[in-house]
């Protein structure tokens, strides 16, 4: 929270105390309705009970109490409650502010110096728990933000290596598909560094870098063809945190060996509902020389650690393993636009 709306709240908080302060001493003083007297002294009233508060909160409690001196502290408030207790004395107020006579009256004086003193030292304690906590919320959320920019980042190193070095072969080769590639990988790029750098993109947008990558993954390989990519429902209006997709996808294409196994295939398949239920499923076949019960490697525990950031609580993802075919449902609500 900005230190400004800190200290704004602090003071809304200390005006509300000090009104409903003054109605409660108002109603003391208030007799045969005599406004203006009762006012005067409820003022003069409150404005012993601010000094007592103040001087705890802004002298006693940073100069001892924060720096860990308890026994002066403790000196020091009992010198305050004796101070208020001569002070109501010297200046005649003690029966101005007190009925009854004699020893109750430095009783009363005393619990009350006592009771407000207390009152701001709880005070204290509570704003500073409160600041730690908003200090470790702030934290948490920065930690959170550059893990996620960690996580988005973390399929772009190995993809953008790889394809540079098919580029640069097809470009030896004067093949017709280097250019293309080029455009594709463009595209990839400039939305993962513009677009995927937010909290939220559109649903639509993230499809459409999800096709650029398969077409991209495809050029790469002319003859693998096996790569069903099918969306039902409407894509408008929604939005979704970025670069969530692309890690099951990424994770199917790698282990479906579709670059050296020509009858190796991909369905991607999402289905969007009119409420925002978001279903995104693939699967894909297993090549022999892979390990089909752990198909992984970083692409879906990165997905996994990104939904429990974005959507705590509020997803689901379901793996299969079936013989040589290896399956991926995840399920979330999404944003409206």
């Amino acid at each position: 929270m900005p230190f400004t709306s800190i200290k704004n709240k602090a003071g809304l908080e200390h005006a509300a105390f000090w009104l409903f302060m003054f109605f409660f001493v108002f109603d003391y003083h208030f007799l045969e309705n005599n406004w203006s007297e009762a006012i005067g002294s409820t003022l003069l009233e409150l404005l012993t009970y601010a000094a007592i508060i103040y001087l705890n909160l802004f002298l006693l409690i940073p100069k001892l109490l924060k720096t860990k001196r308890l026994g002066w502290y403790l000196l020091s408030l009992a010198a305050v409650a004796a101070g208020y207790a001569l002070l109501m004395r010297v200046t005649g107020w003690e029966h101005h502010f007190y009925d009854i006579g004699g020893w109750r009256n430095v009783f009363s004086m005393l619990l009350n110096t006592s009771l407000f003193l207390l009152i701001s030292t709880l005070y204290w304690y509570f704003k500073q728990w409160q600041e730690e906590r908003e200090r470790q919320l702030v934290l948490r959320s920065e930690k959170l933000e550059a893990e996620l920019k960690f996580l988005r980042t973390q399929i772009s190193p190995h993809f953008i290596f790889n394809t540079l070095n098919n580029i640069y072969s097809l470009a030896l080769e004067g093949h017709e598909n280097a250019a293309p590639m080029v455009a594709k990988l463009s595209g990839i790029l400039r939305y993962v560094l513009y677009e995927g750098a937010g909290e939220r993109v559109f649903l639509k947008k993230e499809m459409e870098a999800l096709r650029q990558y398969v077409d991209l993954f495809l050029l790469k390989k002319p003859r693998s063809r096996n790569v069903d990519f099918f969306v039902e429902g409407s894509q408008n209006g929604w939005q979704i945190a970025p670069m969530l997709l692309v890690n099951i996808v990424e994770n199917a294409l790698k282990h479906s060996n579709l670059e050296q196994d020509e009858t190796a295939w991909v369905k991607i398949h999402a289905e969007i509902s009119e409420e925002g239920s978001l279903v995104f499923m693939v699967e894909n076949s297993v090549s022999n020389l892979e390990s089909v019960s752990e198909p992984g490697g970083i692409g879906l525990p990165n997905l996994r650690r990104q939904l429990e950031i974005n959507y705590p609580g509020s997803y689901q993802m379901e793996m299969k393993s079936e013989g040589q075919i290896f399956g991926v449902t995840l399920r979330l609500n999404l944003k409206k636009a």
